[in-house]
């Protein structure tokens, strides 16, 4: 590849900051394939980061480079879950330190962010081959690997990545993998088929997992990439946006007996859902119920929330037992409330409920700003980082998605890589 062959030409301090800059790029390769693949990947790399901006420490002056205030609200971001935390903590006068477990994932990929401006970045060229790379390594798992099916026998999953997890992410990567044709210029045919290759990997994969998680994002991103790219204009683009969507609904709902089961019996749940007495124990059921146990829980502890110690029965405001059984009350505590505000609202409190919001939509806002850059490679690193996001945030409505230290350490290292990549005036045009 182009980029490999540069190489040769580099100094030894420059061949060494071109080999992190790979390094880090690589994050999607072994996602839900190697356990500590991701949580490695950003501790190693941000180490790496901090040793370099050190070493040239007066080479970057932050408050001197292009869209200032743009980078100060990134690492703002990047330092909400940890303040969030802290805030919540000497709110409830307890503090216990793997509380910041999750959260510090965010604050250490601060230096890779401010490295990745010091070297002005294009991941983007690198999530291109990676994204698709990652979910054929993740297909010839599930094909030749045997898995434990801790979730069952018909629902693809990893040895540690439950199906809403692996769902999810082969999603995304496989709208990365779909986005990313012909974003940095014309790809050559063999490219173009790898990653429409990656993309159909990635939808089989989401099916097989059994997951809803994350579907809705299919429409919106679709979208989203027709509008940004300009495909088509004026009524052509509306017309044909509505027209996929509906193709696309059409056909998974009508080819797919996963997608038509789900469907169904989701539509059918909601409408035979009662509000009086005993919630139903259905599995959009236990969800709505969640919602509910959550609301009453945050309601009674607004400011500091209840801790992230393990929830307590004695936390349950009484009114909650009139309406949740007690096998909703066992997952809702067990297995988490599947909603990643939801969550950390009632963990943290107020602080908790604005961090999560922060990570989701903060980068989402400098994506949608930048997408629209007189720069080719910030637009398309500003594109790729609004699929992520909205693929993310999506799917927080129905799962914890920061929860998972290895998630929280992917998010937090592709993220500040594509912020810094969407910001900053690379130092060519051309890709």
């Amino acid at each position: 590849m182009e980029f490999f062959s540069s190489f040769i030409k580099l100094g030894r301090v420059d061949l060494f900051k071109r080999a992190l800059e790979i390094f880090l790029s690589i994050s999607p390769l072994f996602l839900v394939t190697f356990r500590s693949w991701s949580n490695a990947l950003l501790i190693i790399g941000a180490l790496a980061s901090f040793i370099f901006l050190v070493y040239e420490k007066n080479k970057l002056k932050i408050h001197e480079v292009e869209k200032y205030h743009q980078k100060l609200l990134v690492i703002f971001i990047f330092l909400a879950p940890v303040l969030g935390v802290l805030v919540s903590s000497l709110l409830r006068g307890s503090n216990v330190w793997k509380n910041y477990d999750s959260p510090s994932r965010f604050f250490i990929a601060i230096a890779i962010f401010i490295f990745s401006i010091r070297e002005k970045i294009n991941i983007a060229k690198y999530l291109q081959y990676f994204s698709p790379l990652s979910l054929i390594i993740t297909f010839l798992q599930q094909k030749f690997i045997a898995q434990p099916n801790l979730w069952g026998p018909d629902r693809m999953a990893t040895y540690f990545a439950d199906p809403l997890v692996f769902g999810y992410t082969s999603l995304t990567l496989g709208l990365l993998s779909l986005t990313s044709i012909n974003l940095l210029g014309k790809d050559s045919t063999k490219l173009v088929i790898i990653k429409l290759f990656g993309t159909g990997i990635g939808v089989y994969l989401s099916l097989g997992s059994g997951s809803r998680t994350g579907w809705l994002a299919v429409p919106l991103v679709i979208a989203i990439v027709t509008y940004k790219r300009k495909l088509l204009s004026g009524k052509a683009l509306h017309f044909l946006v509505v027209g996929l969507i509906g193709v696309l609904a059409f056909g998974a709902y009508t080819l797919s007996n996963t997608v038509q089961q789900r469907v169904l019996m989701g539509v059918s749940e909601v409408v035979n859902y009662s509000w009086q007495g005993m919630a139903p124990e259905t599995s959009v059921g236990f969800r709505i119920t969640f919602l509910r146990i959550a609301s009453d829980m945050f309601a009674a502890n607004p400011w500091a929330g209840i801790g992230d110690n393990g929830y307590d029965l004695k936390s349950l405001p009484s009114r909650v037992y009139t309406y949740a059984s007690p096998e909703s009350i066992r997952l809702a505590f067990n297995a988490g409330f599947h909603n990643e505000l939801v969550s950390n609202a009632i963990r943290f409190g107020i602080g908790g409920l604005l961090s999560s919001a922060m990570l989701l939509l903060g980068p989402m806002f400098i994506f949608v700003k930048q997408s629209s850059s007189a720069n080719a490679i910030n637009r398309s690193n500003a594109l790729l980082g609004l699929v992520l996001t909205t693929c993310f945030f999506v799917s927080s409505f129905s799962t914890e998605v920061f929860d998972l230290k290895y998630m929280a350490s992917f998010y937090a290292l592709i993220v500040a890589m594509l912020c810094a990549s969407a910001i900053t005036k690379p130092l060519k045009e051309n890709p």
